[in-house]
């Protein structure tokens, strides 16, 4: 018998584990209150942060109150983060439980490319990304 979408949501669900708390908007008002959500389980390559403080620019803030009539909501406003490595994938070299780490808005680039060695980490092609760090509370 061939799965189904509910065996493929299931197996999703599975994986999604880890429970994490974040200030979210629920509403084009720009109140946050706390939103309880699941995170996958650490990948080998993942390396997991207890993100201790998170800064918030105005493109957050038109994101909240939906002034680009493109928000999806609940939405947890940041990407800027500093906090504690908690955890690391058996891939992950450069960082240990324990590591204080920030992460800045720009991620996800190889480092490793013309467009990295020219300081355009923003303009890497989608074959160059690296996976997300995973995020935890």
């Amino acid at each position: 018998m061939a799965p189904t979408v509910a065996d493929a949501a299931a197996a999703a669900n599975a994986k999604h584990t880890r429970k994490a708390v974040g200030l979210a908007a629920r509403d084009a008002s720009g109140h946050l209150a706390p939103l309880t959500l699941t995170r996958r389980s650490t990948g080998d390559d993942d390396v997991a942060i207890k993100i201790l403080y998170c800064g918030i620019c105005h493109s957050d803030l038109h994101s909240i109150k939906n002034e680009w009539k493109n928000a999806m909501y609940p939405m947890v406003p940041g990407h800027e983060i500093a906090g504690v490595v908690t955890e690391v994938g058996k891939n992950v070299t450069k960082f240990k439980p324990g590591d204080r780490v920030g992460v800045g808005c720009m991620v996800n680039s190889c480092q490793s490319c013309e467009r990295c060695g020219e300081g355009f980490e923003n303009h890497v092609s989608v074959s160059h990304r690296l996976q997300l760090p995973l995020f935890t509370s």
